[in-house]
């Protein structure tokens, strides 16, 4: 059921109201003698503008109203001042452009009362909220409280809400009408394909866009010009609004010379039945593909047996056309080919890479080949020489600079860091898989592995110890290598965290003019972003309270309430923010 003396609105013209104009507040006068902003959350059933804003007058309201519309998320859409008011009743004021909204989308209607003295019915919005189809004056929770307000001394975005008030606050509403209106937008009027090689093929794409408020049907695609074609699709199709389809028209000469066609697209858009895109292009004659390889001769030098290096070799079209790589393959023992698939085709000034790789097995030099199939007008096998020796593979091996790192004591939620070097100390080079570590408040910063390291040279990780809670921590930091000496190295960790005790010491000052008797206080807090929450789990009696649950580098945001004699809070205080080192 509806709270007392509210009366849906009804339409007139085609203009609806949430309330009636024959409708009245149970109380037309709050007493609430503070400046403060005053609105409703509401929805529409369909698409449609907000014409103007209405709200029921006390003769004690009085000063300049102002009037506003709100998106929920509080972006202000529109304002007007009322004017020619009336010294009660209903008050209404047209925006000087209608405000579009959508359907089913929560808005906030407001108005800013200088001298208060609102209408207000409690409790309206507590289960069922206001429902005059096509308008709804939302219930509780469907999107957070209703009756909304902002006590401010220039109004703002109301957000606070008291026993889900209605401040008899209304909109001016049309429903938007839409007209069948079948549109065909085409993304261009004309095609142009350049240059292409006789008996080659390019393809571009043109795209139909139902662009009007209706479907629009597409009947035919139609297309002339010697080599043009369309790939693909199917006709009729029917888009609905907003929905596109792509076209792609292919040009494919068979002899050289410039040659125009024509796209034509037959539908039942009322901007006209009939689209042309003009069809241009050139049919080139054929060109020469040719290949050029970077090198004829690569040499690995000396490599560890059971070891591996690479080199590359690079392959470009160089000629006017693209040419393709049929085929690479490679002889000699040792050499591969690292990765790459066969036929690739290379337009003229692309390249590739080929990576060779050569690992011996034994000992003593080793010679190979790599040969390469294309078209290439230039010669069709390409012969690159391989060489290589094979020698003795030497020890990799790993010296960490300690087997222990102590660092003290460090307060909580500080840190401290200490290194560790790792040298490759071996005759040949060292992989240093991985680096972990064990033990709270410890850890790696930086370093990716695995990572090589050649002889003699080194690298360092930094290790950080950041305590979260008081007393003595041990840690482990291990290292995973293919050292000769052992896989695996291990240094120890440990340190000790101190703990630093912080409070908040508020006071307040009594209210000087209350209706009731003060019983007590209740102190709220917020971090950041977050909503206030309630502190103390019992009634203040004092207007001074401790807070020892803040914690290091935090931000605390805190207002205090009075409570009466009936259990009510008076609103927040100002608000003070604390920061703890």
């Amino acid at each position: 059921m509806l709270a007392c003396c509210l009366t849906l609105g009804a339409s007139a013209k085609g203009q609806f109201t949430i309330m009636k104009a024959s409708a009245k507040p149970a109380s037309i006068d709050s007493n609430v003698t503070s400046p403060v902003e005053v609105g409703v959350k509401f929805r529409a059933d369909s698409n449609g503008y907000i014409t103007g804003l209405r709200f029921y007058k006390a003769s004690t309201n009085v000063g300049t109203h102002v009037g506003h519309l709100w998106t929920r998320a509080g972006v202000l859409l529109g304002s007007a001042t009322f004017t020619s008011e009336t010294k009660s009743g209903w008050q209404q004021v047209n925006f000087s452009t209608p405000i579009a909204v959508s359907a089913n989308t929560t808005y906030v209607a407001s108005y800013f009362a200088p001298a208060g003295h609102y209408s207000e019915n409690i409790n309206v919005f507590s289960r069922t909220g206001i429902d005059s189809p096509p308008l709804h004056a939302l219930a509780n929770g469907v999107d957070g409280p209703n009756g909304v307000y902002l006590y401010s001394s220039s109004g703002g975005f109301p957000t606070s809400s008291y026993y889900s008030t209605n401040y008899w606050v209304d909109v001016v509403y049309t429903p938007q009408t839409v007209v069948a209106n079948p549109q065909l937008t085409v993304s261009a009027n004309s095609l142009s394909f350049g240059s292409v090689t006789v008996n080659t093929s390019t393809t571009k794409s043109v795209t139909l866009t139902s662009s009007g408020t209706s479907a629009v049907k597409v009947n035919s695609a139609s297309i002339s010009g010697a080599g043009f074609s369309i790939v693909g699709g199917s006709f009729p199709v029917t888009l609905n609004p907003n929905q596109s389809i792509t076209l792609l028209v292919q040009f494919k000469p068979t002899t050289t010379g410039a040659v125009t066609g024509q796209l034509t697209i037959k539908s039942n858009s009322t901007t006209g039945g009939t689209a042309v895109v003009s069809l241009s292009g050139t049919g080139a004659a054929a060109t020469k593909p040719q290949l050029t390889v970077s090198t004829t001769a690569l040499s690995f030098g000396s490599v560890a047996v059971d070891s591996s290096a690479t080199q590359a070799v690079a392959l470009t079209s160089s000629g006017t056309s693209a040419v393709t790589v049929n085929s690479v393959s490679i002889s000699g023992a040792g050499f591969t080919l690292v990765a790459g698939t066969f036929p690739v085709t290379l337009n003229p000034g692309q390249s590739m890479t080929l990576q060779l790789q050569f690992k011996p097995t034994t000992t003593g030099a080793v010679a190979g080949q790599l040969t390469i199939s294309s078209n290439s007008t230039t010669g069709g096998t390409a012969v690159v020489s391989l060489s290589g020796t094979g020698t003795t593979a030497g020890k990799p091996q790993l010296t960490v600079s300690a087997t222990t790192l102590s660092f003290g004591s460090v307060a909580v939620g500080s840190s401290a860091t200490q290194s560790v070097t790792l040298t490759s100390s071996g005759t040949s080079s060292l992989t240093v898989n991985s680096a972990s570590v064990s033990g709270t408040g410890f850890a790696i910063l930086g370093g990716s592995f695995p990572l090589t390291l050649t002889p003699s040279q080194t690298t360092t990780l930094q290790v950080q110890f950041k305590p979260t809670t008081s007393g003595a921590a041990t840690g482990q930091l291990t290292i995973s290598s293919n050292s000769s000496s052992g896989s695996t190295t291990a240094v120890a960790l440990n340190g000790s965290g101190t703990s630093v005790a912080h409070s908040v010491n508020l006071s307040w000052d009594a209210p000087t003019s209350t209706g009731s008797p003060i019983m007590g206080y209740n102190i709220y807090r917020s971090t950041g972003s977050s909503s206030f929450q309630l502190v103390n789990s019992s009634t203040v009696a004092q207007t001074t309270y401790v807070d020892d649950t803040v914690v290091s580098g935090s931000t605390y945001n805190y207002v205090a309430k009075s409570i009466d004699s009936n259990g009510a809070e008076s609103t927040p205080s100002n608000q003070i923010a604390v920061t703890i080192p």
